[in-house]
């Protein structure tokens, strides 16, 4: 053995020299299979929380892979691409031969984690994936409803889900309480519980609110009132424009900026001169939400069904007061967070311009405080991924593969 010697006073101290390692470097463990269920990726907010999640994860510790069902990918596969998530294409039709070629998906993607994002027929999903030996199958439920008629058919059908799901699914995860209560009343099942959606505060920060207004050729001075959102029958997005002449007839100024995809048959359907008033921008499909919510004194979410909505939570992020439907889940989260106020949408348009007026006052201070109790509440990205990371059992994954590399195991 070779010593050496180290005088530090009197003494010394003979330290060994050990021997260089041999052999090659343990391979590093690989990344948690994660296989998500979902329609399509198109811009919503399934896909913008789940986007958020495959950014946050580098796929060193989880690869994911979003099978569609709708028959095609959607504008936002790129961006999941770009994020490293592979794409594969299942779709729902034909029905009758979806769950062997569903299940055949699932057998050659080989998962370690299916998160299936379909409501209620995540139950068919999932029990593919038990058939296959998945050992972590998620049923993430997004709303507290499915948007379809409550007849007798389809009552049935739903009970039939809601009494598979358990069999098939080892989580159910909503992201309130309300669209847990949708996927069947379980308190003491601990497999059924809620986890919230998340915010990224990357899309929202370092915009500047006249830079954003000339950007959308807004007054620096007008009232506006904001809106981010899709096109589509729940999202209730003509009632807007009876809240902004509603508002109009308080503030003249009063200008409406809409954005979302779809685009605004919704809108110019029932307000046929909506297109062409001066005081209504309509913006369409975005890349970028900071800008909107820079311009907007006030957003408004006139829902008739929601889940967790992520454009609250961006807007509050951003210290943008919201006025939003008075329903279950959304007064769940205003028990949470500062800045939602909820009106019934039988209150009429009056009501709803008068608190909307009102909220747009608030002063910068007060705003101040609305991002902050956003910021520091259980609706930040990190808090969710972590989340994520312990029900995927990333952690737990890759000390397995080290202790089983190194013989412990």
């Amino acid at each position: 053995m070779f010593t050496a010697r180290s005088r530090s006073g009197p003494a010394s101290v003979e330290v060994a020299r050990q021997p260089a390692p041999t052999g090659p470097p343990a391979a590093p463990p690989r990344p948690v299979r994660v296989a998500h269920v979902v329609g399509c990726l198109d811009r919503g907010g399934i896909e913008t929380a789940s986007l958020d999640i495959c950014r946050a994860l580098p796929s060193r510790e989880a690869h994911q892979t979003f099978v569609t069902l709708a028959g095609w990918e959607g504008t936002l596969a790129g961006q999941f691409r770009a994020a490293g998530a592979q794409l594969r294409q299942c779709p729902l039709r034909p029905k009758r031969s979806f769950p062997l070629r569903m299940w055949r998906c699932l057998r050659s993607l080989r998962p370690d984690v299916v998160v299936s994002h379909v409501s209620l027929t995540s139950a068919l999903i999932l029990l593919a994936a038990r058939l296959g030996g998945v050992p972590v199958r998620v049923a993430r439920m997004w709303s507290e409803g499915d948007g379809r008629a409550g007849t007798r058919r389809r009552r049935a059908q739903r009970a039939l889900l809601r009494s598979l799901l358990p069999y098939a699914a080892t989580d159910v995860l909503g992201v309130t309480p309300a669209a847990l209560a949708f996927a069947g009343d379980r308190p003491r099942d601990p497999r059924y519980r809620v986890l919230y959606n998340s915010v990224s505060t990357d899309r929202i920060d370092g915009w500047d609110r006249q830079a954003a207004r000339r950007r959308w050729g807004l007054p620096a001075d007008a009232l506006v009132l904001g809106y981010l959102g899709r096109a589509a029958p729940e999202k209730n997005r003509a009632f807007l424009v009876d809240v902004h002449r509603a508002a109009r007839a308080l503030r003249p100024d009063t200008r409406l900026l809409v954005a979302g995809p779809g685009g605004t048959a919704d809108l110019t359907a029932p307000h046929p001169d909506v297109a062409t008033d001066p005081h209504v921008v309509l913006a369409g499909e975005v890349d970028e939400i900071g800008p909107v919510l820079a311009a907007a004194d006030v957003l408004l979410l006139p829902s008739v069904r929601e889940g967790l909505p992520g454009v609250i939570l961006e807007a509050l992020a951003a210290g943008v007061p919201v006025v939003a439907t008075d329903l279950r889940c959304l007064r769940e989260l205003a028990a949470l967070v500062r800045g939602i106020t909820l009106v019934p949408l039988s209150a009429g348009a009056d009501a709803w311009a008068d608190a909307a007026t009102a909220r747009a006052a608030l002063d910068s201070t007060g705003r101040h405080r609305i991002s902050q109790a956003l910021r520091s509440s259980p609706f930040t990205l990190d808090h969710v991924v972590r989340q994520w990371r312990t029900l995927w059992r990333i952690d737990h994954h890759h000390a397995w593969h080290r202790g089983a590399e190194g013989g412990s195991l």
